[in-house]
């Protein structure tokens, strides 16, 4: 079977160090070539990846060599998704979309209904869903491991000096509005099911800044209530998702891809404390030693090698894959929507 035909579209951050990377580790795939609307982006790109082909574009129909070329990959800033996306598709390509898919929830609907008009296959980057210890979780779930799932609970700390895109004040709530997909994502994921929002409660950030001190979600998705605490004015940048069952705690540690478990810790007498110490310690330790061996060596994939087998086998059989299609990215945006709809109400 000959190789699927890519080219990537954007190459900042993302576009480098998770797109390319990982497309080129694929013996099923050629990267024809790059697109940016940025020159020196682009001889970079071409130089350091050894690609044949790119282009200084801001759309397909500026790419002379796009008839060599089966679909495309989309790592722009989020303003640009539905714009480009739209094009893309219409020029007869097969897109994988970063998140989120769009800036409104209609112009996400729009994507996919060209997507189908087209007979394209559109899919949307929710990688951290596939990445190892979030599968790990997965099947600990499904295997009845934690017990009865009784609660789900999801923070992020975010220092505000850490690398982030220059654009991101510009988004609807800021920095909520690039990382919140995540979270949504891996709720569907984990616990199986659309959540239903309850409640957002906002603290607002210093005067004239778009991205909020915190915000916190209550959710339920089936009979299982789900809670998340975001906050964007801390001295660290942590993600945590704790998984709560009736038997054990699973902790996911997002940035270091570590599934940390401890066991039920009963009448919590000095015995069991130690227990669920040890627990921690040994399981974090060897995930971190495990994640940080894989960093060194250019492995640790965060899911994308797994998004971007599932974008490749939907290419060839024409069928929207599972977990990344076109409506989960346009259920994650309609999620982002509820919790802006509700801060404006609350902000009258």
């Amino acid at each position: 079977m000959s190789a699927l035909r890519v080219a990537v579209v954007g190459l900042g951050w993302v576009g480098t160090h998770r797109h390319l990377p990982w497309l080129r580790r694929r013996s099923d795939v050629e990267v024809v070539g790059v697109i940016d609307h940025t020159s020196a982006k682009v001889e970079r790109a071409k130089s350091l990846f050894r690609i044949s082909e790119a282009a200084v574009a801001e759309g397909p129909g500026s790419v002379p060599w796009l008839d060599r070329v089966d679909a495309v990959t989309i790592a722009t800033p989020p303003a640009t998704h539905a714009a480009l996306a739209a094009a893309y598709l219409k020029a007869g390509k097969d897109v994988l979309l970063e998140k989120p898919m769009a800036l409104e929830v209609d112009k996400a609907r729009e994507l996919g209904d060209i997507a189908r008009r087209e007979e394209r296959i559109l899919a949307v980057v929710h990688n951290f869903q596939f990445a190892r210890s979030t599968l790990r979780l997965r099947k600990l779930i499904a295997d009845g491991r934690l017990g009865e799932i009784q609660a789900l609970w999801g923070s992020q700390l975010s220092n505000p000096r850490r690398r982030l895109p220059e654009w991101y004040e510009t988004l609807p709530l800021g920095l909520f509005y690039d990382e919140s997909p995540h979270f949504f994502y891996l709720v569907r994921a984990l616990l199986n099911a659309d959540p239903r929002i309850e409640v957002v409660h906002v603290v607002a950030g210093e005067q004239g800044r778009t991205t909020p001190a915190a915000i916190t979600l209550l959710m339920r998705a089936g009979s299982t209530s789900a809670q998340i605490s975001m906050n964007f004015v801390a001295p660290v940048s942590e993600w945590h998702l704790t998984v709560i069952g009736s038997q054990a705690l699973a902790v996911l540690d997002v940035f270091r891809d570590v599934l940390v478990v401890t066991r039920n810790d009963r009448e919590h007498l000095g015995r069991h404390i130690l227990r669920t110490t040890a627990d921690v310690m040994t399981s974090h330790l060897g995930g971190v030693a495990r994640s940080g061996a894989l960093n060194v060596m250019g492995k640790l994939a965060y899911g994308n090698d797994v998004v971007i087998a599932r974008f490749v086998e939907a290419c060839r059989t024409r069928v929207p894959p599972k977990d990344i299609s076109a409506m989960d990215g346009l259920e994650v945006v309609r999620l982002q929507h509820e919790v802006i709809d509700r801060v404006r109400v609350s902000a009258r």
